[in-house]
């Protein structure tokens, strides 16, 4: 028998992780291989979900649509030939949110090796219930994820109000009128019905999707910031509402962990546009590396406001307290 593949994609800060991370809190996941791919040059998100899982796999090569011929196919073939006490029984491969799922399909549906051992099961996208109607209006990569789509995941209705989630779901009909809808309040959805596809369909609408692929750079711009400095939090929350007030529409995604001192664990910051999310801490840190790591990805923001940005992070960071023995400061 092959190995079902789940893809889950969304647009930036859709909420993706959240939904995996209590997937995997439950028994439904436990024998699961997951692939966690990441745009930029500090990945976060894989930290995030190995706070629950710590056999989680990172493709950090920033474009998964890229790097899937690569990376993504090396690594589930050796996964297939690794010598397991308890083997995998599906595998679940995260997007990075900027990714256009179509080539990833593609090849997981036409790849004659792969074919021998694995299935594409279904494709869940993740759609913002708060601001998915203006996302896919605004960025063709998640009108792709759309489109793909076997389940459509309403996320953050504990947060919409009705009319936003009655106009985001209004948009996810016009582009995928056949797909389930599902709702997710706080990332708790039931999962069962999800995973009870028989092998995906999803590949008949691949010429539908298609169209002319491109990478997710041009007006795309990221910066990063990492330090062992610990952080004082009320400062970089009056930095970060500035910054999602004043530049929120150029603000794809903004998300980090933050070493403050005393706390047994970093907090966790996302911010996507206008949009800053509650912080929430974790009781302890997920790896051995315990710096302060932030990273955003804008879409039409000046390169000067950029560096001008990136530079009073790093600025507000550096006035925050003395440096410790062996600081990195990316």
């Amino acid at each position: 028998m092959t190995v079902p593949i789940t893809i889950l994609t969304g647009f930036l800060g859709s909420g993706k992780t959240t939904l995996l991370n209590h997937a995997l809190r439950g028994p439904l996941l436990d024998r699961a291989l997951v692939v966690v791919n990441e745009l930029g040059d500090v990945p976060l998100d894989h930290l995030l979900v190995r706070e629950v899982r710590e056999d989680v796999l990172l493709l950090g090569s920033g474009c998964v649509c890229c790097s899937i011929r690569g990376d993504l196919v090396d690594t589930l073939l050796a996964e297939t030939a690794r010598d397991r006490a308890a083997p995998f029984d599906r595998v679940i491969v995260e997007t990075t949110g900027l990714a256009d799922p179509t080539p990833i399909v593609a090849t997981l549906v036409r790849h004659p090796e792969l074919s021998r051992r694995y299935h594409l099961d279904a494709v869940i996208t993740a759609v913002d219930g708060e601001q998915g109607a203006s996302t896919l209006e605004r960025h063709d990569e998640a009108a792709k994820q759309v489109i793909l789509a076997d389940d459509l995941v309403l996320t953050k209705v504990d947060r919409a109000s009705m009319s936003a989630l009655a106009e985001a779901r209004k948009a996810v009909a016009a582009l995928r009128p056949r797909a389930r809808v599902f709702f997710a309040e706080h990332g708790v959805l039931d999962w069962r019905p999800l995973l009870a596809w028989t092998p995906s369909t999803v590949a008949s609408r691949l010429d539908v999707a298609r169209g002319e692929h491109s990478h997710p750079g041009g007006a795309v711009r990221s910066f990063s910031v990492r330090s062992d400095r610990a952080v004082d939090f009320r400062a970089f929350a009056l930095w970060l509402s500035m910054v999602s007030q004043f530049h929120g529409e150029t603000l794809l995604r903004l998300k980090g962990l933050l070493r403050v001192d005393d706390e047994p664990g970093p907090r966790v910051v996302q911010a996507v546009q206008h949009v800053v999310y509650p912080v929430y801490s974790m009781a302890r840190w997920p790896s051995a590396d315990r710096s302060t790591r932030l990273m955003a990805i804008t879409r039409g923001m000046p390169p000067a406001l950029v560096r001008s940005l990136r530079a009073s992070l790093k600025e507000l960071i550096d006035a925050s307290t003395p440096r410790s023995d062996g600081e990195r400061f990316a």
